[in-house]
């Protein structure tokens, strides 16, 4: 929603110009389109921002050796990282932190951070998942 508030914005605000130049539109109506689009691009930004490097999907290799993460962007697009089992820090190792009740923060060796939500997965292999990521 957040790309077509901005495309749609980036379409108003001189088309609005070009019609209130021609008389077509009163005077202040490109105002009030550049407020509207830049206040809700700004809104639907800052709404989405915590949602950044979700992680949607992990899968485990065959011989545990591989890990690939699918998480959320900030363009809500999905980004696919297949890293090594050795690259992967084990949650177990990171310190607590305030939010790990709502979602857990696992980090990868390059220094990458994502966001786990805990409450909504569904771990189809529990023994390898523990093996792997623990």
């Amino acid at each position: 929603m957040k790309i077509y508030q901005i495309l749609g914005t980036s379409i108003a605000i001189p088309g609005c110009s070009i019609l209130e130049a021609l008389n077509a539109l009163p005077p202040g109506a490109i105002l009030s389109a550049s407020y509207i689009g830049l206040t809700g691009s700004a809104l639907l930004s800052l709404v989405s921002l915590p949602f950044r490097n979700t992680i949607g999907f992990l899968y485990v290799s065959k011989n545990n050796e591989k890990v690939k993460i699918s998480s959320m962007d900030f363009w809500g697009r999905r980004r696919d990282k297949t890293i090594s089992v050795d690259d992967w820090i084990p949650l177990l190792e990171l310190s607590p932190k305030k939010m790990d009740p709502l979602y857990l923060t696992p980090q990868i060796a390059d220094g990458s951070k994502y966001k786990l939500f805990i409450k909504f997965g569904n771990i189809m292999n529990q023994t390898k998942m523990s093996l792997v990521l623990e």
